[in-house]
């Protein structure tokens, strides 16, 4: 599975939230995404990784359901990073 990229503001060509919800899952009307920081503290519940030219860490700790229609597609990690991605998050939940 490979997480999408989305931004929640009208302009510029980054991203700023990554969904930690499968694709198959795209006709809820809200989605569960975290924040993506370019210069955030890395801890045990953060990722760090790189797209594009940039480097990005997800907030996982920061897990959030938005409305959307306030997003903006804007790609999709390779699923590498996804499956960290899920991991991390897995991390916080109870066993």
């Amino acid at each position: 599975m490979r997480l999408e990229l989305f931004s929640s503001v009208r302009e510029g060509d980054c991203p700023n939230l990554v969904s930690l919800q499968n694709p198959k899952l795209s006709a809820l009307p809200t989605v569960l995404v975290c924040p993506l920081r370019e210069s955030a503290a890395v801890t045990p519940l953060r990722v760090r990784f790189s797209h594009g030219d940039r480097q990005w860490t997800a907030a996982c700790d920061l897990l959030r359901p938005i409305r959307r229609q306030a997003l903006r597609p804007m790609g999709q990690l390779d699923e590498q990073t996804s499956r960290e991605i899920l991991r991390t998050f897995l991390r916080i939940l109870p066993d």
